[in-house]
């Protein structure tokens, strides 16, 4: 029995570029806002000691309206440093060195052990895995239009 592939059934099709370019937004431009916003500095963010998981802010206080904003911008770091740690281990390594420990190119292959090419398409997958983990807390994804869509199964 031949298999068959139907794209799209349970999840819609998603512009890989387009959600890889939101996602390096988001690492590049919107974690580092967050981090502001929540009175922590980045190297609090990158020591090990940072409680990725925690005890779970409670955000359902008497003053919540005048704090809300602090309180979510610590969640939203809460819960990506706790998505990038539950990533496959490549993608872990990718995601905190190269975008919080802002890591270069050239370390992370030596520390992955792989060369350009392989590192770049691991970095896309790793964004692209992250983008489909965060969609409970916000969706980075682009979709594609039903009709631009292919039959065609993705490739990474």
């Amino acid at each position: 029995m031949e298999a068959v592939y139907i794209v799209g059934l349970l999840l819609p099709d998603i512009d890989e570029e387009k959600t890889i370019k939101n996602v390096k937004n988001y690492f590049e431009h919107e974690f580092p806002r967050l981090i502001a916003q929540s009175h922590m500095s980045l190297t609090y963010v990158q020591s090990p000691r940072f409680d990725c998981i925690g005890s779970g802010i409670n955000t359902r206080n008497t003053q919540e309206d005048k704090i809300v904003g602090k309180l979510g911008a610590k969640e939203y770091i809460q819960i990506t440093m706790k998505l990038i740690s539950n990533c496959p281990h490549d993608y872990m390594v990718i995601l905190k060195n190269y975008y919080i420990h802002n890591m270069t190119n050239i370390d992370l292959q030596e520390l992955l052990g792989y060369g350009q090419t392989r590192c770049n398409e691991l970095k896309n997958m790793a964004l692209l895995y992250f983008a489909d983990a965060f969609i409970d807390y916000y969706d980075l994804h682009v979709y594609i239009p039903e009709n631009k869509k292919s039959d065609v199964m993705p490739t990474y």
